[in-house]
């Protein structure tokens, strides 16, 4: 029971009614921008909240299709996306979604990223390097050399509550996700995503907590891939931290298909790691407590 009051307590500091913990509290309303359904209206909204900070409205279920990219997040913003999608327009050069330079703080709410692409660099949806805040949003069908679904740079803070990472892949390591920050995944799914090399939901070479949260059906195909499920590595720093979660039915073409460790540690708290193929985590080069088969 103390167990699951500290996952609860966590919880809360992550995703915080007000946002207060993660340092993107709502701005007044005086500062809120409706943005019409429009790429143009959308790139001006990022390009004024960038100088005064504030929080922009999307057109509720509104498809914003992308043919260039928008301007990075320099100021705290927030994105309240009313169930709207941001995507690249499949003719359009290759361009990730979004992009949180090292003073920006962005919280993004209700909304799908998908069709990016960062081809030649990490964060093929949204790509990391200040504060990031993705709730109850789905990122999907991005992709990249890394990190296809997001990317967390060294030095970010990445939060994601209640969110879906599906069908994004890379050709080296986070199919999902890669974070070489801190980051924290609470009541998520990470599922059907694909990398070639290393942590074909997630990888990890600094400091990741999973809360609640499910690593399904995602692959590390290529071959030398390990780690389907997850990827831990770069070093003694990396740590990854799975508490009340779930790491099955993943693949990858070498063992194992799990949770792949290399020289970081890996703790499994109230989690189970089953069902994947052709090991759960046999064969990481260092073991991970608790993880069987």
């Amino acid at each position: 029971m103390e167990s699951r009051r500290t996952v609860i307590r966590a919880l809360a500091t992550v995703a915080g009614t007000t946002l207060v913990a993660t340092g993107l509290a709502i701005t007044p309303a005086a500062a809120q921008t409706l943005v019409p359904c429009s790429p143009v209206a959308l790139a001006s909204a990022i390009t004024a909240a960038n100088t005064t900070g504030g929080t922009l409205i999307l057109a509720p279920g509104c498809v914003y299709t992308l043919s260039t990219p928008l301007p990075s997040i320099q100021n705290t913003i927030n994105i309240l996306g009313n169930g709207a999608t941001l995507t690249r327009a499949g003719s359009a050069p290759a361009f990730r979604i979004l992009k949180v330079d090292a003073a920006g703080k962005l919280s993004l709410h209700l909304a799908t990223i998908s069709n990016g692409d960062a081809s030649g660099d990490f964060g093929g949806g949204i790509r990391n390097d200040g504060t990031l805040n993705v709730v109850q949003s789905a990122i999907r069908n991005n992709r990249a050399d890394f990190s296809g679904g997001i990317g967390g740079n060294t030095g970010s803070t990445t939060r994601i509550v209640q969110s879906i990472i599906s069908g994004n892949t890379v050709i080296h390591n986070g199919g999902g996700l890669a974070n070489d920050g801190d980051m924290t995944i609470a009541q998520s799914s990470i599922t059907q995503n694909t990398a070639l090399e290393k942590g074909g939901g997630v990888a990890n070479d600094a400091t990741l907590k999973i809360l609640q949260s499910e690593i399904r059906h995602n692959e590390a195909s290529g071959p030398t891939g390990v780690g389907g499920g997850i990827a831990n590595f770069g070093g003694a720093g990396a740590t990854t931290t799975l508490t009340e979660s779930r790491v099955s039915d993943n693949t990858a073409t070498n063992a194992p298909g799990g949770i792949y460790n290399d020289t970081g540690s890996v703790a499994l708290l109230l989690s189970s790691v089953h069902n994947n193929h052709p090991t759960n985590c046999a064969g990481s080069p260092t073991a991970v407590p608790g993880c069987l088969g």
